[in-house]
C-alpha cells in the first residue's frame, strides 16, 4: 500500500524531493526490540512528529507492532493523538505551567499522562484539575544528573510530599516515576549506575511516603539494547524504532533494526564544466579536470546541511558520488565524474535511506556535519511530501474495523 500526505499537490512537490516512510520496517523494529526487554510496558516516543516520520501512522504502526504507551515532548501532539482515535496510554513532558493554560486543560480532559518534576508544576496541575473535574494523572520526574527536566535530590522530598498531599485531595494520582540518563547514549557510562541507583533510592522514598506509583521507568533505545538491568517496568523506545543507531558503538543492523525513512529527489540538469570551474557560491570548489554536474533540488530550505559538501553521500545510478560546491537554499550539486554514461535528467538520488541498498544512511550523513542520524531526520523540512509504504490505514477516515486502541 502506498500513499501520500498530507499535500493535495503531493504529485507535483515530489518532482523536487520525497521522503518516503515504509511502516514495516517500524514495525519490525519495534517487534525487533520489544524481544530484547522482559518490561511489561513498552512505550514508542513519536515526538517531532514521530521523528520527521509522521506522527499519527507512526503511531498506529507502533500499536499494531506491540507498543502498548506512546511518548511525546509536547501536549499538543498528545492531544493530536486523541484526536486521531487512540486511546491507549499517552505520557507528555514538555509544557509551560500556567493556571490559564488551554492546552492543559485539554491534555487533562483527553486523559493524558503528563509529566510532574516540580512543586510549582504541580500546583498549576492541580489547579487546573479542580476546574476540570478529574485528577491529573502524573509521572514524577527526577533529575539523575542531566539538569534538564525533573526535580533534583534534595527537592525530591518535598516534591513526593506535596504529590501526596494532591492525591489525598483528589487533584492528582501518581502513576510513574521516571528519569532520563545523563549517559543514555553511552551505556556503558559509570554515570549510569550511579543515576539509576539514584532513581531507586527516588522510588523507595516515594512509596515511603504513601505514593504507589504502577510504573518506573528510566531507559531509553540504548539502554534496551545495551542495559536489560535497567528495564524496570517501562522502556522508552525513540530512535531504535525508526532504525537508526541510539549510540555511537551500536549498529541497527545487528539488532535486526534498518532505517525507515528514504529520502529521495530526481536530476533535474546534468552539464559538462570544463576544467578550472568554479562551482556554487564562493566557488568553495574548483573542478580540476573536465567532469559532469548533477542539479539536485534540495537545499538547506529542505533540511539539508551545508557541512555535506565534499562527502560522497549521494547514490545516483546505484553508485556513491560526492556533494561539490557549496549547498543552496533550494539546491545543490553533485560530481558526476569525467563520464556520465548512464545518467540523465530525471534518475533518481538517493540522498540517504537503508545502507542495504547501498544507500548512505541518516548515521552517515549525521557524522559528516560531526551529528548524529537523529538530526538529519528531524530537519527534513514538512514542504517534502511523505509517502507512507506498507501502512495498514489509507487514510484518517481507514475502513476496516477500528483496532482496540482507535476508537
Amino acid at each position: 500500500m502506498r500513499r501520500i500526505a498530507p499535500l493535495e499537490t503531493a504529485p507535483e512537490a515530489a518532482l523536487s524531493g520525497q521522503v518516503s516512510v515504509d511502516l514495516s520496517a517500524i514495525s519490525d523494529n519495534i517487534k525487533a526490540l520489544r524481544k530484547r526487554t522482559d518490561a511489561p510496558h513498552f512505550m514508542a516516543v513519536v515526538k517531532g512528529n514521530g521523528y520527521g516520520h509522521g506522527l499519527i501512522d507512526v503511531a498506529r504502526t507502533a500499536l499494531d507492532a506491540g507498543a502498548d504507551w506512546l511518548g511525546t515532548a509536547q501536549l499538543s501532539e498528545a492531544v493530536a493523538l486523541r484526536r486521531a482515535g487512540i486511546t491507549v496510554p499517552v505520557l507528555s513532558w514538555l509544557y509551560l505551567a500556567s493556571q490559564t493554560s488551554a492546552t492543559i486543560r485539554e491534555a487533562l480532559e483527553h486523559d493524558v499522562d503528563v509529566s510532574l518534576g516540580s512543586v510549582r508544576q504541580l500546583e498549576v496541575l492541580a489547579g487546573i484539575a479542580r476546574h476540570v473535574g478529574r485528577p491529573a494523572v502524573v509521572h514524577l520526574e527526577l533529575d539523575s544528573g542531566l539538569s534538564r527536566g525533573g526535580a533534583r535530590k534534595e527537592d525530591w522530598t518535598g516534591l513526593v510530599a506535596r504529590a501526596r498531599a494532591a492525591e489525598k485531595d483528589g487533584t492528582l494520582k501518581v502513576r510513574g516515576i521516571w528519569t532520563h540518563l545523563a549517559w543514555a547514549d553511552v551505556p556503558a557510562h559509570p554515570g549510569n549506575a550511579a543515576a539509576v541507583a539514584e532513581f531507586e533510592d527516588a522510588v523507595r522514598e516515594a512509596r515511603a511516603a504513601g505514593l504507589e506509583p504502577q510504573l518506573r521507568h528510566v531507559s531509553s533505545s540504548a539502554n534496551i539494547l545495551d542495559r536489560p538491568e535497567f528495564h524496570f517496568d517501562m522502556v522508552r523506545a525513540g530512535l531504535a524504532i525508526y532504525g537508526l543507531a541510539p549510540a555511537d558503538h551500536l549498529n541497527p543492523a545487528d539488532f535486526g533494526l534498518r532505517p525507515a525513512l528514504t529520502v529521495t529527489a530526481p536530476l533535474v540538469m546534468v552539464k559538462k564544466v570544463p576544467a578550472g570551474i568554479g562551482v556554487s557560491y564562493e566557488h568553495q570548489a574548483i573542478t580540476h579536470e573536465p567532469r559532469y554536474l548533477g542539479l539536485i533540488p534540495l537545499g538547506y530550505a529542505d533540511g539539508i546541511p551545508k557541512g555535506i559538501s565534499g562527502r560522497s553521500l549521494v547514490q545516483i545510478a546505484g553508485r556513491r558520488v560526492p556533494v561539490i560546491g557549496k549547498v543552496c537554499m533550494d539546491q545543490f550539486m553533485v560530481d558526476l565524474g569525467p563520464d556520465a554514461a548512464g545518467i540523465d535528467v530525471g534518475d533518481i538520488a538517493v540522498l540517504f535511506g537503508d545502507p542495504a541498498s547501498g544507500a548512505a544512511s541518516a548515521d552517515d550523513w549525521g557524522a559528516a556535519i560531526g551529528s548524529h542520524g537523529d538530526e538529519i531526520i528531524n530537519r527534513i523540512a514538512p514542504r517534502l511530501p511523505r509517502v507512507y509504504q506498507s501502512s495498514a490505514y489509507e487514510c484518517p477516515d481507514y475502513q476496516e474495523e477500528a483496532p482496540s486502541h482507535v476508537r
